[in-house]
C-alpha cells in the first residue's frame, strides 16, 4: 500500500497554491482544500477534460470510517468537473505531520459527467500477481469499489452527495 498525505497528491506541477485542512472530532471525515493559484501547465486528461489549471480547486474528503478517499475537482467558476475516489485500506491522521492520509489500495473510481468508471484495475492485478497484496486484500478492494459504485448509482453515498462549494473561498 501507498500512504498518501493530502499534501502529497496532485501538487507536483503547482508553482503556487493555498492549502486548507479541516480536522474535526465532531465530523466523520476530514477535508483538504487546494486552491491552484499558479500551475506549470494545465492538466488535461486523454479524453480532453481539463482537470487542473490556475484558478481551479481540489477538495479532498477523507472519511474516517470508510475505505476510500474522495477528490473533487472544480474549475475557476467553482463548477464541478470530476469526482475521483481512491479505494483505501484505511484512513486517518498521520502522527508525525498531523495531516489526513489514506492507504491507497491501487483501484480508483471516477465520475465524470455522470459516467462512472472503475480505473487502474491493472495496477491492482499487478500488485496481487507481484505479491504486494494478498488474495483477501485483492477481494476486499474489489468489493469496496463495487459497493461504492452501487451507492453512487442509487444516490445513497453521503460523501458523493455533499455540497462542497462551502469549502471554496
Amino acid at each position: 500500500m501507498r500512504k498518501r498525505l493530502v499534501t502529497q497528491k496532485y501538487l507536483r506541477d503547482l508553482i503556487k497554491y493555498n492549502l486548507k485542512v479541516f480536522v474535526s472530532d465532531e465530523k466523520d471525515y476530514y477535508v483538504a482544500v487546494k486552491e491552484l493559484i499558479d500551475i506549470e501547465a494545465p492538466f488535461i486528461l486523454s479524453n480532453g477534460l481539463l482537470l487542473m489549471d490556475s484558478g481551479y480547486f481540489i477538495v479532498e474528503v477523507i472519511p474516517k470510517h470508510e475505505n476510500y478517499a474522495m477528490r473533487v475537482f472544480f474549475n475557476e467558476k467553482k463548477e464541478l468537473v470530476e469526482h475521483y475516489f481512491d479505494i483505501s485500506l484505511g484512513n486517518g491522521i498521520d502522527e508525525e505531520t498531523k495531516l489526513p492520509y489514506y492507504d491507497d489500495a491501487f483501484l480508483d473510481v471516477t465520475i465524470t459527467n455522470g459516467k462512472i468508471e472503475i480505473c487502474d484495475e491493472d495496477e491492482l492485478d499487478n500488485a496481487f500477481s507481484q505479491g504486494e497484496i494478498t488474495e483477501e486484500t485483492y477481494s476486499f478492494v474489489k468489493k469496496i469499489a463495487e459497493k461504492l459504485v452501487k451507492e453512487i448509482n442509487v444516490n445513497t453515498n453521503k460523501y458523493f452527495n455533499m455540497d462542497l462549494r462551502g469549502y471554496l473561498k
